[in-house]
């Protein structure tokens, strides 16, 4: 039996049979496996308009680039082609996969299994920080891709050589379900949100589901009889407004600009809502889990009906970190609020072969927290990966250096370790799977209890000989090279070549598990990389991130200084992004300490320019963090001469802001910080308007306020 013939007859069962989604993969030499690629879209009557072609494809016929997938969200797909050859995006993948409807192929066209994992992947080229070499060696993650093909029982590979494979088949019960329209659970959600406009404040609704569970639709559908029927205003937000464009066209966005009706839908971004003043009957927050918890909490205490809805999995990161983070709030402080999920996917079957198949590639399973429990024995370790550590009577407590082939070779590991990164960051994604396991400049440390991972931090090489060449550019502002974020970011603020020539590590990421943190974990991964780092010849250790409270407190303890912050503020976490670093050794010790001097100057000097509505407990955090100049005795009698008079702070407002900086350089210990010294530095150095500084730190007016800063320098 040749191989067109199977082929054939597999695509003939196919069209006389209700089938499941699927994965083919047609693996072999690129030309031969896109013009089988496209035999197959030609047998199955599949046309151009419904179809999309990822990547490269022979003459001129339509095809997008795999980084486009942002543009195609929304739409679907009788079938899918992806060419490798172009490269694999990982987010793409996902991305791509939900795009395909009910009975659809999703093609790979890839070189040989035997040969692919060697293959010099374009993305991943294109994605490694300059002047790191890729290593000779396979891709581990293409290794664990084709394990995973060759496993599946639903996928089907094609060579020149032969077809293995078979179609699944939908189940006869299955098959009595219409899809795309309103499910019962559905519904359930819809008459919820409704619900919702009456009774009791403060009660938020929270929907949470996988993509293609109708989660777009139950929210459109909701607000269209919110509308209609009850002549309602409802507010929409979200990270960007394309993710919502579903929800608008189940909706009806016609009525948004009616002109005379006062009811619609509309959208204003998460930080107008917080700023302006709207009058709505309802908000909807949707991908809640990509807005900033603090933004959340503001909206939720501003406004009285809400409606968050998020995706548990998906190809921008996932949902678990914010049931975990978020939910634990709303029982402490929105008694009442009630949580909702969609189950059934409506645009594919259940038991849906191509969903299964890439939430097990990419590891999107919900994971579940460990819990350590506290006994008297503790076992120590001497192998050269590994850290043995006594940490309050915890038995079996070790800190591994992992490799990408420690991980493909223990499933269990990798799984728990990607698991732990899912579950603590929201914005984990596909991506950061293939970086844990083939990326060279990037080292993971695992923080293990009884072989079971607690907390991994991940770290990526910085400077160096790298940039050896490029450095005197790179301070011109010439040069901008791929990855090196904060070794060109420092060297180009400070004018300082060293910083592009000095070896560092940059920590990018420390997750915990929520349930053991401010436990030492993540203190205690920050040691051993201290540890590691010098042992490597590595002079400085940095981090860059969004700029809380929380975040400050816990690099401080751990002796790293501010080094920059941001103007503007992140789209994901809603922060200024804050560069702080640790000297390894004496030349990286001189560049933390004239740089962290010249940090202090200019966050003086830009505050009220760029941070004046930014978390004034935060920047009190950072100011003590900074050397200030003292006093001379001219001044500290100009501050006594204001203590015992009746004169306005406006008259002494720069001495007294100059006496602030300076008490505040004099405390080590964020717990040391008096009360009402975040009073002083929201009016002497943020310069907030009267009317904001009345209703945060609940004054009467403005002499009271006078008289709050008299108490609050006393206090210094």
């Amino acid at each position: 039996m040749d191989l067109n013939f199977k082929i054939q007859n597999w695509l003939k069962e196919r069209l006389n049979r209700t089938c499941h989604r699927q994965l083919v993969v047609i693996s072999g030499p690129q030309e031969w496996a896109e013009k089988e690629t496209q035999a197959i879209l030609t047998s199955i009557n599949v046309t151009e308009s419904k179809s999309l072609w990822v990547g490269d494809r022979i003459g001129s016929a339509q095809h997008i680039d795999c980084t486009a997938y942002r543009q195609h969200l929304g739409k679907e797909y009788a079938a899918l082609a992806y060419n490798a050859y172009s490269g694999l995006n990982a987010n793409a993948l996902m991305a791509f996969s939900g795009s395909i409807s009910s009975t659809g192929l999703m093609v790979l066209i890839c070189p040989a299994l035997e040969i692919w994992p060697t293959f010099r992947d374009p993305q991943v080229t294109n994605g490694s920080s300059f002047g790191i070499h890729q290593s000779n060696g396979p891709s581990h993650f293409i290794l664990r891709l084709i394990s995973l093909i060759q496993s599946d029982p639903n996928s089907i590979i094609i060579t020149p050589q032969d077809f293995n494979g078979r179609n699944s088949y939908v189940a006869l019960p299955e098959l009595s379900r219409t899809l795309n329209e309103t499910t019962p659970e559905q519904q359930r959600v819809i008459e919820n949100i409704i619900q919702s406009t009456e009774g009791h404040r403060h009660r938020p609704v929270v929907l949470t589901a996988d993509r293609g569970r109708g989660k777009s639709s139950a929210l459109g559908l909701a607000a269209k009889v919110l509308i209609y029927r009850n002549n309602k205003r409802i507010i929409i937000t979200a990270p960007h407004k394309k993710n919502v464009e579903q929800v608008f066209s189940f909706a009806q966005s016609d009525l948004l600009r009616t002109p005379g009706v006062d009811a619609g839908l509309r959208f204003v971004p998460p930080d107008v809502l917080l700023v302006d003043d709207y009058e709505t009957d309802l908000l909807f927050i949707d991908e809640a889990a990509a807005v900033p918890s603090s933004i959340l909490k503001a909206l939720l205490e501003k406004y009285p009906r809400v409606v968050l809805s998020s995706t548990v999995h998906g190809y921008e990161g996932a949902g678990r970190g914010f049931e975990l983070r978020f939910k634990p709030y709303l029982e402490r402080n929105n008694k009442g609020w009630k949580a909702l999920s969609l189950k059934t996917p409506i645009r594919w079957y259940r038991e849906d072969c191509l969903e299964a198949f890439w939430f097990r590639c990419f590891m999107m399973q919900d994971a579940q927290p460990f819990r350590i429990e506290r006994t008297t024995k503790n076992n120590t370790f001497n192998q050269p990966n590994r850290h043995s550590l006594d940490v309050g009577q915890i038995p079996r407590i070790e800190i591994l250096t992992l490799s990408s082939h420690q991980l493909i070779e223990e499933p269990d590991l990798l799984k728990q370790t990607f698991s732990l990164l899912v579950n603590a960051h929201y914005q984990t994604s596909p991506d950061d799977l293939v970086r844990l396991l083939d990326a060279p400049e990037q080292r993971v440390f695992a923080y293990t209890h009884n072989s079971q991972v607690i907390g991994v931090a991940l770290i990526i090489e910085e400077g160096g000989a790298q940039l050896g060449q490029l450095s005197k550019s790179i301070i011109q502002g010439d040069r901008r090279v791929k990855g090196h974020l904060v070794a060109q970011n420092l060297a180009l603020h400070t004018a300082r070549e060293e910083f592009c020539l000095t070896k560092q590590w940059r920590v990018v990421r420390i997750a915990v598990d929520q349930r053991q943190r401010r436990n030492g974990v993540a203190s205690q991964l920050l040691s051993v990389i201290k540890d590691d780092a010098e042992a490597r010849g590595i002079e400085l250790l940095t981090s860059s991130f969004g700029a809380s409270r929380e975040i400050l407190h816990f690099w401080f303890q751990n002796g790293f200084s501010p080094m920059k912050l941001g103007f503007k503020r992140d789209a994901a976490s809603d922060e200024a992004s804050l560069i702080v670093g640790k000297a390894l050794s004496a030349n990286a010790l001189t560049l933390v300490t004239n740089t962290n001097g010249q940090f202090g100057e200019e966050l003086n000097y830009h505050i009220s320019r760029y941070h004046r509505m930014t978390d004034t407990a935060m920047l009190t955090q950072l100011l003590t963090q900074c050397h200030h100049e003292s006093l001379t005795q001219d001044e500290l009698q100009q501050i006594e001469c204001f203590l015992a008079s009746k004169n306005p702070f406006d008259t002494f407002a720069r001495v007294l802001a100059k006496y602030l900086l300076a008490k505040l350089s004099s405390i080590k210990q964020s717990s040391e910080i008096p009360n009402d010294a975040n009073l002083l530095v929201a009016t002497l150095i943020q310069f907030k308007p009267i009317q904001v500084l009345i209703k945060e730190f609940a004054l009467i007016g403005k002499k009271d306020l006078n008289q709050r800063i008299k108490l609050a320098l006393l206090g210094l």
